[in-house]
């Protein structure tokens, strides 16, 4: 379970937001590529902490997490469930039925929750969807599957595997963004007036690929370390000869947001 998760999941999301991060680089939106490469530190993260110890457990743990969330979503759709009672007031306030949009929706949902629970009930699934029953409580919501070793935050994840660093200068980076928690992303004060920034510009360039590739030499990193450890000396040699330098030095961009003719 461990390698399907690890290569399987967690690498390709790695690759795949960094590629919608450079995606947006070229399209010049630089604030919006903080969210892809955000979610690409916390893929790499997690790769970190299941291949640290007790991987099989850890990874089955976020195999079981994603088949409850999908059990939770078919209950919400099936009449009469307890689930159900409690979703169905939240699409009828935006003035949508889904039964009546998708007639066959409940049907589908009751197959599907029926599988579900088929596979959780699998030997070597059933003890950890307990794990999760034990913890969850009476709480509303199902608690994150690396919650189950004691950790209450991605910031204790990443403490956890050495990272904090990364994460305190450049995941909070993400998050803010993400969560809109600064003013100075998209407004500036200046001679008593108040100038909205250009949607599209490269601000911030330099944090964002600092950040992005060092998550990226984090994950192969890693991940050759566990399936192919000839290769780290010849991936070192590489960054060295090849990829240190224009990293290093890449160009460093300062934007001036002053309207033309200095007014």
């Amino acid at each position: 379970m461990a390698d399907v998760v690890v290569c399987g999941v967690l690498l390709k999301q790695v690759v795949a937001m960094v590629d919608a991060t450079e995606v947006l680089v070229t399209a010049g939106c630089v604030q919006a590529a903080f969210l892809p490469a955000r979610a690409a530190f916390e893929a790499s993260v997690y790769a970190d902490y299941i291949l640290q110890s007790d991987s099989e457990r850890r990874a089955t743990r976020y195999v079981v997490g994603n088949y409850r969330g999908e059990r939770l979503w078919a209950q919400r759709v099936i009449p009469g469930t307890t689930e159900e009672a409690t979703y169905r007031a939240l699409p009828a306030s935006l003035g949508l039925d889904f039964q009546t949009l998708h007639p066959t929706l409940a049907a589908d949902a009751a197959k599907h929750l029926l599988e579900v629970d088929r596979i959780l009930s699998q030997p070597e699934l059933h003890p950890i969807d307990a794990e999760f029953t034990r913890a969850k409580g009476r709480r509303k919501r199902d608690p994150e599957w690396y919650t189950l070793d004691g950790l209450s935050s991605i910031r204790q994840v990443a403490e956890s595997v050495g990272r904090l660093a990364e994460y305190e200068c450049f995941y909070s980076k993400g998050s803010q963004v993400t969560h809109v928690g600064s003013y100075k992303d998209h407004i500036l004060f200046s001679a008593g007036q108040i100038r909205l920034k250009p949607i599209r510009h490269l601000d911030d360039f330099n944090a964002l690929l600092n950040g992005i590739v060092t998550s990226c030499l984090a994950t192969y990193k890693s991940l050759l370390n566990r399936y192919r450890p000839d290769e780290l000396e010849a991936f070192g040699k590489r960054y060295y000869t090849e990829w240190r330098e224009p990293f290093l030095n890449a160009p460093r961009l300062k934007y001036n947001f002053a309207p033309q003719g200095g007014q």
